[in-house]
């Protein structure tokens, strides 16, 4: 059976509709029910605040090993030792992070389990740690409303070896002979407010033309460590000098708040049905007629400083895009339930017209 597990968090425009033989189930659904998912289920989670739940109700060890794994950080890194003997970790309480040694490399210290980049931070020697310690855990306590302690570890925390480079992000699943079949890949450019972290995800055919076989090697890789098989991944990575070190893995979806939908939308092929599937994509031919396009998937935030008599100016949003791209899609979310208040689809011909929309303030669009 083909299962699509939703969550409290923005899942899919596909989880509404989705194609014949699969079965859409919310968390308090599945809860309710006697399912148990065996070997020959294959499972979809779009929203990690009901991946606690799939792990209690599943009876395939392999699909259990394989999130736990990926989806606690200390772990995931301990199954890249291989690909990455000299990458340094460690662990520690938040009460230990004030204690942290720090030498002459910059670190970062991150949740465990984590979501959403939530308490994530940069330190290196002579930083405020004591300081640092406490906005960790200001920001985890706030993030806590929207995701539970299963997705966001509160007092359990990564320290590793800091990674430079710019971002890129990879949605693939392993099939059902454990091959990699790349979904997509994007770049994930900085915004100009770090608060907006997740601002923008884009694609296009150049990013496939240098990375699609780079990308496949290193997962056949490191599933050969995890023997995952009926696996969906969303990863992201930095480009260090010349080689993809990851950052994280997020496991059973693809990139959360309905980013594979900036898939169907670009080629016209949906993600999550080709996961089901087990069908792979022709990239060359998808790509042969969309080459002058960048495709691009935003991410609108609440501001930090939100007052709760503040609501958003979708209209003025939207604007706001259309005089540099063409939108595709508009989704409006609830901003008193999510961190964000809509996601975009977009596209254009001419990519720096894109890239200018790293600069958005969205308090810009708030009565």
């Amino acid at each position: 059976m083909n299962y699509i597990i939703t969550g409290t968090t923005y899942n899919s425009k596909y989880a509404s509709a989705p194609d014949a033989g699969i079965r859409v189930l919310s968390a308090e659904e599945l809860a309710a029910s006697d399912i148990r998912f065996t070997a020959s289920d294959k499972i979809y989670v779009p929203s990690e605040t009901s991946l606690s739940l799939v792990i209690e109700r599943s009876k395939n060890p392999d699909i259990v090993t394989g999130i736990h794994s990926l989806k606690d950080k200390y772990l995931c890194r301990k199954a890249l030792s291989k690909l990455y003997p000299d990458f340094y970790f460690d662990k520690c309480g938040l009460n230990d992070i004030s204690k942290l040694k720090i030498n002459d490399k910059k670190i970062v210290i991150k949740p465990q389990k984590g979501f959403f980049g939530t308490g994530v931070r940069f330190a290196e020697a002579g930083a405020d740690l004591e300081a640092l310690s406490r906005e960790i855990s200001m920001e985890v306590a706030e993030y806590s409303r929207f995701f539970p302690k299963s997705i966001l570890s509160v007092n359990e925390y990564i320290v590793e070896e800091y990674i430079s480079g710019e971002e890129y992000a990879v949605d693939m699943y392993f099939d059902e002979l454990g091959q990699a079949v790349i979904m997509n890949i994007y770049h994930h450019p900085a915004p100009l407010n770090d608060d907006y972290a997740h601002l923008m995800y884009y694609s296009d055919a150049s990013l496939f033309a240098k990375y699609l076989d780079t990308f496949t090697r290193f997962f056949n890789d490191f599933g050969a460590q995890l023997e995952l098989k009926n696996f969906p991944i969303h990863a992201e990575f930095k480009l260090q000098g010349q080689d993809f070190i990851p950052i994280e893995f997020n496991p059973m979806r693809y990139g959360g708040f309905g980013l594979a939908d900036l898939g169907f939308h670009s080629y016209g092929i949906h993600p999550i049905a080709a996961y089901f599937a087990g069908n792979t994509l022709d990239w060359n031919d998808i790509w042969q007629t969309r080459q002058e396009y960048s495709y691009a998937f935003i991410l609108a935030y609440n501001p930090k400083q939100l007052s709760p008599q503040h609501k958003p100016n979708h209209e003025r949003f939207r604007k706001h895009l259309q005089q540099h791209v063409e939108i595709m899609d508009y989704i409006k979310l609830d901003h008193s339930s999510n961190p964000v208040f809509a996601i975009a689809y977009i596209k254009s011909q001419d990519p720096s017209r894109m890239m200018s929309l790293l600069e958005t303030e969205f308090a810009d669009f708030f009565d």
